[in-house]
């Protein structure tokens, strides 16, 4: 009689075991489902309006680079204002208040210093008035949904939190910007459904060889219409530094 008191009990308990995965998982799904109930071009929608109402953008970021089976990790912190102008520093892995790197976009030229070398690259910026889909990527805000075909893609880890990711790949049409038809390419966005802004931004490229290239850059301590210094997105030549202007090529 003991034993069989003692057998339910244990049987009991590996039911509840054994369905608490289950109600885990059925959790997770169901995040998931809720996170998708709209569609990708409502979710750019919002993006794009919250990026409309916006003057400035700041965050900190790590940004993860891994070329075939190489990987190398940077920090840094940049502020974005509307239309072009970005100021982007990576800083030193062991002291963030050291600037290993600059670049600033002053909405007519680019500019990268390298303190070691004491060397600036200056770039004229082709279109003033074009605006940036994110800080330094490169694709214009209008012309996405030209350009790029859209999907939503499930993220078990970002979906629960609100947080929708959005792959888009050039379209190989007329009317397109042109496109290398050996290197397959794609833009990464994930966007918090709170503000609609984004969190995480990345860049795919696999090449006709194999040769595999991704970036991935994730945002923290972002912050959105703050105050900014007057000449935040003026570049000053340091002294005695060496100038290539590559508008020139």
């Amino acid at each position: 009689m003991i034993q069989r008191i003692y057998w339910r009990r244990v049987l009991r308990k590996s039911v509840r075991f054994l369905n608490f995965p289950l109600a885990v998982m059925l959790f997770s799904l169901l995040c998931i489902n809720s996170a998708y109930s709209q569609t990708v071009d409502e979710i750019f929608q919002n993006f794009k309006k919250a990026y409309e109402k916006s003057d400035n953008f700041r965050a900190n970021f790590e940004e993860t680079t891994l070329l075939s089976d190489r990987k190398s990790v940077a920090r840094g912190r940049f502020i974005f204002g509307k239309p072009n102008l970005l100021r982007k520093e990576y800083v030193d892995r062991k002291d963030d208040s050291k600037v290993v790197q600059i670049t600033v976009l002053d909405g007519e030229y680019a500019w990268t210093y390298t303190p070691i070398l004491n060397q600036v690259n200056k770039m004229r910026w082709n279109n003033p008035e074009r605006r940036e889909l994110l800080p330094g990527i490169g694709a214009s805000l209008e012309d996405v949904q030209i350009n790029y075909d859209m999907v939503l893609v499930p993220d078990e880890f970002a979906n629960p939190k609100g947080v929708h990711r959005i792959e888009l790949t050039p379209k190989k049409a007329p009317n397109a910007q042109s496109v290398n038809a050996n290197v397959k390419e794609k833009l990464l966005i994930w966007v918090k459904s709170d503000e609609w802004l984004p969190v995480q931004f990345g860049y795919e490229s696999e090449a006709e060889d194999g040769t595999r290239q991704s970036v991935i850059v994730a945002l923290t301590e972002i912050q959105r219409d703050t105050e900014l210094a007057p000449d935040l997105f003026k570049f000053v030549v340091p002294k005695d530094a060496e100038v290539i202007n590559l508008s020139e090529n």
